[in-house]
């Protein structure tokens, strides 16, 4: 019939559904951004925050890591998690971080060959502290755990196909990035310290 009004196409119970469906969509687009750019302050006043001192950890000698490889060692750091807000202690404990060391491209310095210890001078410092790499075994990628492979003198992460030199440097697959190299110092006894502090920033996991 021509005077007849036509149904609407869309009942009130399906125009609600729609529009409440609308309402989670667009949270869903605006909380992830929100909560990005609050994060600091959600960190330190709900969560809480994980906090590493600055201070120096021993890791080994420079006499133990050989030329043409990588030796990898375990360090603890302590660490303490405190509110910020209130700044009440939650707890305290160690993390323990795999460090992997190695010399400037897999050469073993010409003052270390035939040297099996002894003090070292200032300027015997300077010249390791130059051709150390003291690096973070987690891949730039998504922090999977990298291994050192002789064979093929590079080092690898076996989640995804993650390739580094013997340096860190970037070489392939999908990390962004070479690896995090460790604040590190050498002393006169050829003992290696570092702190987790890194050059270039945090590392994905710590």
């Amino acid at each position: 019939m021509a005077g007849e009004l036509q149904k609407d196409p869309v009942s009130r119970g399906q125009f609600l559904l729609l529009g409440g469906l609308g309402t989670l969509v667009g949270a869903a687009l605006t909380i992830p951004p929100a909560v990005y750019l609050l994060d600091p302050a959600i960190d330190s006043v709900l969560r809480g925050r994980s906090d590493v001192p600055e201070v120096w950890r021993p890791v080994g000698s420079v006499f133990e890591v050989p030329g043409g490889g990588v030796r990898v060692y375990r360090v603890e750091f302590p660490q303490r998690q405190t509110y910020d807000g209130g700044g009440g202690l939650l707890g305290e404990g160690t993390i323990t971080n795999a460090v992997l060391v190695s010399w400037r491209d897999g050469e073993l310095p010409p003052l270390l060959r035939g040297r099996g210890g002894g003090p070292l001078s200032p300027g015997e410092v300077r010249e390791l502290s130059g051709r150390l790499n003291v690096l973070s075994n987690h891949c730039t990628h998504l922090g999977c755990p990298v291994r050192y492979f002789p064979g093929r003198g590079e080092i690898l992460c076996p989640c995804h196909g993650g390739i580094y030199d013997i340096n860190g440097g970037y070489v392939g697959g999908p990390p962004p990035r070479g690896l995090y190299r460790y604040e590190f110092e050498i002393r006169r006894d050829g003992g290696i310290y570092v702190r987790h502090e890194f050059e270039g920033g945090k590392p994905y996991v710590v």
